[in-house]
């Protein structure tokens, strides 16, 4: 016998279990299920982000006209608009093209719109957090005229 063949172990091969089964089959669905959940996400980031703008944008209009040449305030409002289109584009339904035949095909598809969805709601939440950070700083720690 060879060194070479010394080296080889064989292994057999067992069914698994069903307790095995059911964890695989959730892996499976909860694989299959992300895109949903992500868009779901960036439903509700969304929702918060405009909704959280118009608060804060109605609050104190006098401080709002005052700050109203500020570079920093510009900026702020810019990152938090840029929030909402992020989040909506990944709600967005596109069109996508695969081979219907293929599973691999179909595969690498969802996992490149996983992928995609994924960074674009990251960068909606880090910019919504900028603004909203941005505007907190201008209403606490900036001079406005009193109301």
């Amino acid at each position: 016998m060879t060194e070479e063949a010394k080296d080889i172990i064989s292994i057999q091969a067992t069914a698994a279990t069903t307790t095995d089964k059911s964890w695989l089959d959730w892996q499976q669905k909860e694989k299959q299920e992300t895109v949903k959940r992500l868009e779901d996400t960036a439903k509700f980031l969304s929702g918060i982000s405009s909704l959280s703008l118009s608060i804060l944008l109605g609050v104190n209009r006098e401080a709002l006209k005052h700050f109203s040449n500020s570079t920093g305030l510009k900026i702020a409002l810019c990152c938090w608009l840029l929030s909402v289109v992020f989040t909506l584009i990944v709600v967005f339904p596109f069109r996508y093209k695969y081979a219907s035949n293929s599973a691999d095909a179909i595969r690498a598809l969802y996992q490149r719109i996983s992928q995609t969805k994924f960074l674009l709601l990251v960068l909606g939440t880090l910019l919504y957090l900028a603004g909203l950070s941005m505007m907190v700083y201008f209403y606490l720690y900036r001079q406005a005229p009193a109301v």
